[in-house]
């Protein structure tokens, strides 16, 4: 009989861990910058004329979500006079087929904390590269791009949960117009995570903050 109670055990417990490993497998981290800074895992490069910086959080102590922050994240500033700002971007080259959402959270300095578009690149030639044109603005020779566009008007942290299906190819002359992040005949996958940063308005600034940047599966 001890044995039999010692071999269920055993069992619920098997069952147990596979489910926390199903569970930990529905979402992928981009970077919660918990590493102190954007140069590793993933190494972000930077582009423009904003300023990133890893920032320790408890200048935010007072907020709701504190908790949920960590001890850093990435603090974003610049000003401008012709929209456009500065970005960043890292290489992933994941296989993000089974992921439905980005989910990351946003802090906003007002009404006027500027504009942050999101960028997705998958991989259309099955050679995990994004082969870029440097005459044309750096845009995509084969690969598809997607977008989307938060305005920032918010005072404090916000967490967003946007869905995939609402990123809008971009370069419709360029790739096969379908979001296909996966690694069949040995695509890359979803390659390149890119953020441009831009005023609310003509002149003006960024000011904004992330953090807790994700894929992650949501079943309707």
């Amino acid at each position: 009989m001890k044995k039999i109670l010692l071999i269920g055990l055993i069992l619920s417990c098997f069952v147990f861990a596979t489910d926390n490993m199903a569970e930990e497998k529905s979402y992928y981290d981009i970077d919660s910058f918990e590493d102190g800074n954007i140069t590793d895992a993933p190494q972000w490069w930077t582009f423009g004329d904003s300023k990133q910086d890893v920032v320790n959080s408890t200048i935010y102590a007072n907020s709701p979500l504190k908790k949920y922050l960590g001890t850093k994240f990435l603090q974003i500033k610049g000003e401008t006079n012709d929209w456009y700002i500065g970005g960043v971007g890292a290489y992933l080259g994941v296989n993000a087929e089974k992921y439905t959402h980005l989910k990351l959270y946003v802090y906003g300095s007002g009404p006027k904390s500027g504009k942050v578009t999101i960028q997705l690149y998958d991989d259309d030639n099955f050679n995990y590269k994004l082969e870029q044109d440097i005459e044309n603005n750096y845009e995509p020779i084969f690969d598809d791009k997607f977008e989307y566009t938060v305005n920032v008007i918010w005072t404090g942290w916000k967490v967003l949960i946007i869905p995939l299906d609402k990123f809008k190819d971009v370069n419709k002359t360029v790739g096969d117009n379908i979001w296909n992040p996966d690694d069949k005949k040995g695509s890359g996958g979803l390659l390149h995570f890119q953020m441009i940063f831009l005023a609310s308005a003509k002149t003006g600034p960024i000011d904004v903050a992330i953090d807790n940047i994700k894929l992650i599966t949501i079943n309707e």
